[in-house]
């Protein structure tokens, strides 16, 4: 599967292309979809090629497109631990930052549980998993050959002490799917095991 980095103002946006639709995993801050297209069209992608969208937490550098890439006809995967941070997302934007409310219609909500047999069914082998630590609401997508996007997900040794247990049970699943590569939300990519 091709992986490609769309990121841009110190986040990574990853598109994973399987044979039929792309899915990318998270968005940028509000306002800057011609900044998501622009890079589409340098990398010779068509931005239609985008089918679905997941977001690793309800951050404004992670989700403040997610409207606007619904508006576009992309398709909003939310598990269902993450619907009540939603709502949550308007409380860090200004009107400076024409941020697009996130609609709650016309989402795809899945359980974490039954996300194997959503991705499957867009040719994706792999899993979402709840990891917890940098926020509640976080989720990381493990693909089958050793891939993880783990989003803000911090490295145990950089976890406040009121949240090290909490990422280091994180990294335990993440580690126990026998991951060997971590795309993280900020930064180059990282090798584990």
């Amino acid at each position: 599967m091709n992986i490609l980095n769309l990121g841009y103002d110190s986040t990574n946006f990853y598109l994973l292309e399987p044979e039929t639709s792309g899915l990318l995993v998270d968005v940028g801050w509000p306002g800057t979809l011609p900044k998501l297209q622009n890079i589409c069209k340098r990398k010779g992608l068509t931005f239609q090629k985008i089918k679905y969208l997941l977001v690793t937490h309800y951050h404004p550098d992670h989700a403040g497109l997610a409207q606007e890439m619904k508006n576009q006809g992309v398709k909003l995967i939310v598990i269902d631990i993450q619907l009540p941070f939603l709502p949550s997302l308007s409380r860090f934007m200004k009107p400076a930052n024409q941020y697009v409310e996130i609609s709650p219609d016309d989402n795809s909500i899945i359980k974490a549980s039954a996300s194997r047999e959503f991705l499957k069914s867009i040719w994706i082998e792999g899993e979402i998993i709840a990891t917890p630590g940098h926020s509640d609401d976080s989720v990381s997508l493990v693909l089958d050959e050793g891939s993880a996007f783990t989003g803000d997900l911090t490295p145990p040794m950089a976890a406040t002490d009121q949240a090290r247990e909490q990422v280091e049970q994180s990294w335990a699943k993440i580690r126990a799917l026998h991951v060997k590569t971590v795309y993280p939300g900020h930064g180059p990519l990282q090798k584990i095991g």
